[in-house]
């Protein structure tokens, strides 16, 4: 099995590849979450984005009452980094 920050690197990678947003990784004490603003996608970029988010241990949604949101999916496990923003990931 992949590292869960492996993992979480590699979908950020993928996310802001496909929609252009930064995505903020944080550590949890089981692992990593990933966090970013809700794009607007439709047709095939948007069942990419469910590919993505669904290779994650767990994920959803976060609406403010602005109408804004944000992604997050989280990936389990030990081993993680600290807390970084990514706009275009790197490997540490």
């Amino acid at each position: 099995m992949t590292e869960p920050a492996d993992r979480a690197w590699d979908a950020a990678a993928q996310l802001v590849a496909l929609t252009g947003e930064a995505v903020r990784l944080a550590r949890l004490a089981d692992g990593v979450r990933l966090r970013f603003r809700a794009p607007s996608l439709t047709g095939e970029s948007h069942l990419e984005l469910l590919r993505i988010l669904g290779e994650s241990d767990s994920f959803g949604h976060e609406h403010r009452s602005d109408g804004s949101g944000d992604l997050w999916a989280t990936y389990s496990g030990a081993g993680t980094p600290h807390s970084r923003r990514c706009g275009a990931p790197s490997r540490p």
